[in-house]
């Protein structure tokens, strides 16, 4: 599964599994690792999966499911069809190794990492005393990890985590997470005290190496670039090191083949590792850890790798509430709020259960932005609208976590 060779969306199609359970999921996931050809796992619910399977060996993948009565439809019968949308462009189809970098940062089109990075340096540039940039490590092939700071310089801010493109082939993430970058920076003095008050740190693209892949190779690439033995990659939302390896292949695997292969170790690797050492060494106490991905619209929070409800669920429910009530009012968008396991399924070694559990951060969510419809591949006229109403939920929780620590020297959450 090294997946070196340049890889097209055409004649794929999405197949979408209905009302799964356990033993559906467990013979799914084998019948992928063990399928010769691309068959990928796009989404896998509570209750649904999709799986994007080639279009000639659809009917192969029909019969499978029909001969063991598992409920599934055609969801997307042409996956190049959304991937033309989503980029606007109707003579893609196939990703262009050798295209260039749109230079203009803007939310009308998803950007190349260069791009990103340079609005990124351009915006500390404009606004010097708001605004600093740092490198907090390198990726696998040796590309900058780059956090973008926004500080009023007060000592006793808290602290704010964002991040996106943990999972590269999410593309709305790093966009809605610049936009909001963007936002705050330009409209710092028109802000609410209850954002000028925090020390932001927002790392737009954490898998640098498997972002820039699905631009130039592989546009549903979803691990780092990191190679182990003939396979390639590790599913860095799985190598955080609270609950890594729990529950067996239902929570992460061990197969370097696999999609959701975990590494052999809790940070084994760079891009982990580095988001620990920023967060571990930052002077500031963080209150929100915000992981952007996509796609499905809900917001989630720990537990990931246990049924087992978290000591302060209640009022992660109530946070992700009010975020999601302020995403619905802006747009309409009904964003569903409750654990990784209540609303997914079981995820081990995620960088939520590992910021609320080890770092301490109260508000610790992951944030799957849109699109249902689109999936992965959500037209480029949704950035603006998606970026939109999680600036608004973002802002909202920004005051629901002030509200609640109002009044005291330090926060009165549980944490």
């Amino acid at each position: 599964m090294t997946s070196e060779s340049k890889t097209s969306q055409q004649d794929q199609q999405l197949v979408s599994i209905e009302d799964i359970f356990a033993g559906i999921v467990s013979f799914i996931l084998h019948f992928v690792d063990a399928a010769p050809g691309p068959i990928n796992i796009w989404k896998e619910e509570r209750s649904t999966m999709d799986i994007m399977v080639d279009g000639p060996r659809a009917a192969q993948v029909a019969g499978i499911l029909h001969e063991r009565d598992i409920p599934f439809s055609i969801a997307v019968p042409d996956v190049a069809s959304l991937v033309e949308r989503e980029q606007g462009n109707s003579i893609t189809r196939t990703i262009r190794k050798n295209s260039g970098p749109n230079k203009t940062m803007d939310w009308m089109n998803y950007h190349r990492l260069e791009t990103i990075y340079a609005f990124m340096d351009n915006l500390a540039a404009q606004y010097p005393y708001l605004c600093t940039i740092s490198v907090i490590g390198k990726s696998v092939e040796g590309r900058d990890l780059k956090v973008l700071k926004i500080s009023n310089g007060k000592s006793n801010n808290a602290g704010v985590w964002l991040d996106g493109a943990i999972h590269p082939r999410e593309w709305i993430s790093p966009a809605v997470v610049t936009f909001i970058a963007d936002k705050i920076v330009r409209t710092f003095n028109e802000m609410p005290e209850s954002v000028t008050n925090k020390d932001w740190y927002i790392l737009p693209v954490m898998n640098p190496d498997g972002y820039e892949y699905t631009h130039t190779h592989d546009r549903m690439w979803r691990k780092n670039r990191a190679r182990y033995g003939e396979c390639i990659g590790v599913d860095l939302n799985r190598n955080f090191s609270y609950g890594f390896g729990e529950k067996g292949e239902e929570g992460s695997s061990d197969d370097p083949g696999n999609v959701f292969y975990r590494g052999p170790s809790a940070f084994s690797e760079p891009e982990t590792a580095a988001v620990r050492r920023a967060i571990l060494d930052a002077p500031c106490s963080f209150k929100v850890f915000l992981s952007f991905h996509s796609y499905g619209e809900v917001i989630i929070f720990p537990w990931g790798y246990t049924s087992d409800p978290c000591p302060d669920y209640v009022e992660l429910l109530e946070g992700g509430t009010a975020m999601a009530k302020a995403i619905h009012s802006t747009n309409g968008h009904t964003y569903k709020v409750g654990s990784t396991k209540d609303l997914m399924y079981y995820a081990a070694g995620t960088s939520i259960d590992w910021s609320y559990a080890v770092n301490n951060i109260p508000y610790s969510y992951m944030v799957e932005l849109r699109s249902k419809t689109h999936r992965f591949l959500l037209p480029k006229e949704e950035i603006v609208s998606t970026a939109t109403e999680v600036l608004n939920g973002v802002l909202r929780l920004m005051d629901f976590v002030d509200r609640r620590c109002a009044g005291t020297q330090s926060c009165a959450c549980p944490k």
